[in-house]
């Protein structure tokens, strides 16, 4: 169901309501943007497949199978309440011990599964390239997080890999909510996650959305790669070598805060060996 964004006087969207109504109306096939009402946004949809998980780093549904590195794919709670994984972790048992209560699937490929029971759940319907325009989702999928974290629920956003499409909406939602910046925000995922990878695309919207809500020039900048010159990556990918002293607890909480905004200064970068985009790989089943 497309918003009605005729009506919406929301501030701080970064567009007129007409032209985000034109560009929604362009893209209708694509995004599947959730109404104002947090009950009605969530809708429980009767499944297309199961998945199969293993885990390997293949994952099977009836005719799709997913190349999946199944450690990166591991569900992991970023704040209270705000989950991530990959579709190797979609199982019903994983539900019930983490109390999901609302599934954001941030694909286009994946189906709804009847596996995992009458969960309220939204599919995005994003594929994972530099082009896809997953600017309208950021502020709109945080705003529903917010709501039903305050509200109690427990929500699960996944991918197929769960390194750059859901990762993506939650650094939205952490920009927005949880943390002083995108800078802070990719900290503390790169705190819980192995590996937080949104394409090129995705970073340079992520940017502009910091940019908009916190009315600031940005935290993360595109750099040149220095392996490769042709390419540009967001700043925060880059390590120093040099050993850093583990933060204390007392520090990490400065940075999160669980809902307050972070006053602390910008926390030192830390080394990371992994510097290659990774998509989300797909392939037809044999």
């Amino acid at each position: 169901m497309i918003r009605d964004l005729k009506s919406s006087s929301k501030p701080g969207f970064g567009w007129t309501n007409g032209a985000l109504l034109d560009l929604l109306v362009t893209y209708s096939k694509r995004i599947r943007v959730v109404n104002t009402d947090t009950a009605a946004a969530y809708q429980s949809v009767p499944g297309s497949a199961d998945v199969e998980t293993t885990p390997i780093t293949r994952s099977n549904m009836s005719g799709v199978s997913f190349r999946v590195d199944a450690e990166y794919a591991k569900i992991t709670e970023i704040v209270p309440g705000l989950f991530i994984c990959g579709v190797t972790e979609l199982n019903a048992e994983n539900m019930a011990k983490h109390q999901i209560t609302h599934i954001i699937n941030a694909t286009d490929e994946v189906p709804s599964l009847r596996s995992l029971g009458n969960i309220q759940r939204c599919k995005l319907w994003l594929e994972d390239t530099p082009q896809t325009y997953i600017y309208p989702h950021l502020e709109l999928q945080s705003d529903q997080i917010e709501a039903l974290l305050s509200d109690g629920g427990k929500v699960l956003v996944h991918c197929v890999a769960g390194v750059s499409r859901s990762a993506s909406i939650c650094l939205a939602y952490l920009t927005k909510y949880r943390c002083r910046s995108l800078r802070d925000a990719y900290d503390l995922m790169a705190e819980k996650r192995p590996l937080v990878r949104p394409n090129l695309g995705f970073w340079q919207q992520l940017i502009a959305f910091e940019q908009e809500i916190k009315k600031c020039h940005g935290s993360v900048r595109l750099v040149q790669d220095e392996a490769q010159e042709d390419k540009l990556v967001p700043d925060v990918y880059l390590r120093t070598t040099i050993a850093q002293p583990k933060k204390s607890v007392g520090e990490r909480k400065k940075r999160a805060l669980n809902g307050k905004r972070v006053s602390s200064s910008i926390s030192k970068l830390r080394f990371q060996p992994i510097l290659e985009t990774l998509p989300e790989l797909v392939e037809a089943a044999a």
